[in-house]
């Protein structure tokens, strides 16, 4: 296995151990076993825990950062965008957990670096909202407002969804888009 397949494999297992076990109870002895590596590898590799925790960042930022570029704005539509962020709830929740963790780490680090991942990946998250609703909308200013409430919803749905089996995330996104049609119709037609 070469230096980088190996370094990657522990970043994978850091991700599945901080989803499972949250980065506070998660050790350098879990990640090397869920790596099958041991923990002396682990640290050569990462000087600590919270080196791996941002590499573990920057893996799964990277992974959504590459899905978004693919697609084109011709291809963006409002309800192609609800459906992708709904099935990330119902398909991969663990990138949510990942993304409650990281945000719960971040709260309680005020003024610190993990406070400004935070700060970072909500920012990259309405960036990446308000890109295509500025092609739909037409206006900058209101695309970002409209970015930051859905940001919120997409992340508030899937709280719910992950807690709740009986959530009925379909309806609550039906509706979601509906309102957003209705606010569209609305504005295009001022």
């Amino acid at each position: 296995m070469s230096t980088q397949d190996k370094r990657k494999a522990l970043i994978e297992a850091a991700y599945k151990v901080f989803v499972k076990k949250g980065y506070v109870n998660s050790t350098i002895k879990d990640i090397a076993n869920e790596a099958n590596m041991t923990s002396g590898l682990v640290h050569y590799y990462f000087k600590n825990k919270e080196e791996l925790l941002l590499s573990v960042q920057h893996e799964v930022q990277k992974h959504y950062h590459r899905q978004y570029d693919r697609r084109t704005e011709d291809a963006v539509s409002h309800e192609g965008l609800l459906l992708e962020i709904k099935s990330r709830a119902e398909d991969n929740p663990d990138w949510y957990r990942w993304r409650y963790e990281i945000y719960s780490l971040g709260i309680k680090d005020e003024g610190g670096h993990l406070e400004q991942q935070v700060a970072s990946i909500l920012k990259n998250g309405r960036e990446s909202l308000s890109t295509p609703l500025q092609h739909i909308l037409g206006d900058s200013h209101n695309a970002s407002a409209l970015a930051s409430i859905l940001l919120a919803c997409f992340d508030g749905l899937a709280l719910q969804k992950i807690v709740d089996d009986d959530f009925d995330i379909d309806h609550a996104y039906q509706f979601l888009d509906e309102l957003l049609e209705l606010y569209l119709s609305q504005s295009h037609s001022v």
